[in-house]
């Protein structure tokens, strides 16, 4: 009982702070614009579906989130971010597991954990594709 309290209460903050109104407000907004410019709408509408159905996933994970689901919201700030990273591996090491491991497991360790950065890459990218210019 106590979670459906919880997930009620951060339903109930969503709307009070607008969140599902400002993406109804930015996707009519960007559609208007592309209909004016003559873009494709439906490649939008995908480009929200996607965004919608992601928001949504992440909001009912909560507490269950598994080491891959924690890697790839790494990854997200990782590519959202507007800093140009040299090593962005270092940023996803687990430091309480890297630090007790001898140099080969190092080794390997930063091999798969650099396989699972390009796959979380990929990922992201084909979630946050865009196949539309915005134009305000």
């Amino acid at each position: 009982m106590d979670d459906f309290r919880k997930e009620a209460k951060e339903a109930r903050n969503r709307l009070r702070k607008g969140f599902w109104t400002d993406i109804i407000v930015e996707r009519r907004n960007i559609i208007e614009n592309a209909i004016k410019n003559g873009q494709d709408v439906k490649s939008i509408q995908e480009y929200y579906k996607r965004k919608i159905e992601n928001k949504i996933k992440d909001m009912y994970k909560g507490d269950q989130m598994t080491e891959e689901d924690i890697l790839y919201k790494k990854v997200c700030n990782i590519m959202e971010s507007q800093e140009v990273l040299l090593n962005p591996l270092s940023l996803l090491i687990d430091h309480n597991v890297y630090d007790k491991m001898s140099e080969s497991a190092k080794q390997v360790y930063i091999l798969k954990l650099s396989e699972q950065y390009i796959k979380m890459k990929q990922r992201y990218n084909s979630e946050h594709r865009r196949d539309f210019d915005i134009a305000y």
